[in-house]
């Protein structure tokens, strides 16, 4: 794909570097997202993209490709090779505005680092909500603007691990009123102290764009690749973790009734899943298997979530001793579950003997001989049952 260069502007003082072009009618009024399948960023490409423009400045280069893949064939990757201060390499797309909240998320990964620096990854305009991550660390940070004065305000998060993939997510509520708040999740775990108390009534306290990459240099001394996968943003909360639930009461001790469903970081509640979510379930501790129906006559070791909903029911067959069993849900776009339940002793389906020992003490016990029919009994019903 041509590499778009040589296109900064200065937006609002801040930003250099975004072209202000039509929203994109394409685009549901409640969010954006992209999983860079097509291969290509822009409209005018084949087969076409979701971003409406890209500023590139100097040597630096920005584009789909296989190494910036999370999950699927590609994601973004912009290579910072300058050392100057400012607009570095970024995309972005105008939206219909989000004026009450914000939800950000996005599979993010440094590498190939040269140098570090403090840089803007992701930005929320023209209320400047950004995505940074600062030198020396480097240090996750959720910075944006509070107050008439439009005074900046931040907090910090943990130290980023370069060359691995995180899982980011923020969220801003409140805009337009005089209580604010703003959040920063990574990898599921909520980083600083957030955000509180903020005076977002400024007529600039929306979200109408957005823009990711390396929208800003502070330093000019980072060098290295960004790898960005399943950008997504809404005005409410996006799944971002699976999860697996007991259903105590439901189903018998056979064939235990499971919940599977998407979470959010931010709420914990239940969120729609994005798309067609093919989700494997395993057996990571003790034995058994998942099953879709409630009889556990049919295994399986996948289920789909449809797009739009948020939970499944599924059901397991424990195998073996009593004791634990842990379970897991696990998809590349979102963080894995798992959940360790108490089952009761079952025959195993391969089992040939009855539910007694070996050692039923005839010799010194005469009533085990009058006990055997009884034992027996229980043995065919269970087998029956099976």
């Amino acid at each position: 794909m041509k590499m778009r260069a040589g296109r900064a502007r200065v937006w609002g003082g801040v930003l250099a570097g975004c072209l202000l072009l039509p929203f994109l009618p394409a685009q549901a009024a409640d969010g954006f997202a992209d999983d860079f399948e097509t291969g290509t960023l822009f409209p005018g490409d084949t087969p076409p993209g979701k971003w409406k423009d890209s500023a590139v400045v100097g040597s630096n280069t920005l584009g789909p490709g296989t190494a910036g893949a999370h999950r699927g064939g590609y994601g973004l990757t912009v290579v910072d090779r300058t050392t100057a201060s400012g607009s570095q390499a970024s995309v972005n797309v105008e939206r219909i505005a989000l004026t009450s909240e914000v939800h950000m998320r996005t599979w993010l990964r440094m590498r190939s680092v040269g140098a570090t620096g403090s840089v803007v990854l992701m930005q929320g305009l023209p209320a400047l909500v950004e995505l940074r991550l600062l030198a020396p660390g480097p240090v996750w940070e959720l910075a944006l603007r509070n107050g008439s004065g439009r005074t900046y305000v931040s907090f910090h998060g943990a130290k980023m691990e370069v060359e691995r993939w995180s899982l980011v997510e923020l969220r801003v509520r409140g805009l337009g009123t005089a209580s604010g708040d703003a959040r920063l999740w990574v990898d599921g775990i909520e980083q600083g102290t957030g955000l509180t108390g903020l005076d977002l009534r400024d007529d600039a306290n929306r979200v109408d764009m957005v823009v990711v990459g390396e929208p800003w240099s502070d330093t000019g001394t980072f060098t290295g690749s960004l790898d960005f996968d399943d950008v997504r943003v809404s005005g409410a909360p996006l799944a971002s973790r699976l999860e697996l639930r007991r259903l105590e009461g439901a189903g018998a001790k056979d064939c235990l009734a499971v919940e599977l469903s998407l979470r959010a970081s931010s709420t914990g509640a239940s969120a729609s899943a994005p798309y067609d979510t093919d989700v494997t379930l395993a057996v990571v501790g003790g034995t058994g298997g998942f099953h879709t129906d409630a009889d556990c006559d049919a295994p399986v070791t996948r289920v789909l979530m449809p797009a739009g909903t948020s939970e499944r029911r599924v059901y397991f067959r424990p195998e073996g001793e009593a004791g634990t069993v842990t379970w897991e849900a696990s998809h590349t776009d979102f963080l894995s579950g798992a959940l360790t339940v108490d089952v009761e002793a079952l025959p195993s389906e391969d089992s040939e003997g009855g539910p007694w020992t070996t050692d039923l003490g005839c010799t010194s016990a005469p009533g085990a001989v009058l006990a055997l029919p009884v034992l027996l009994g229980v043995w065919l019903r269970r087998k029956r049952a099976e």
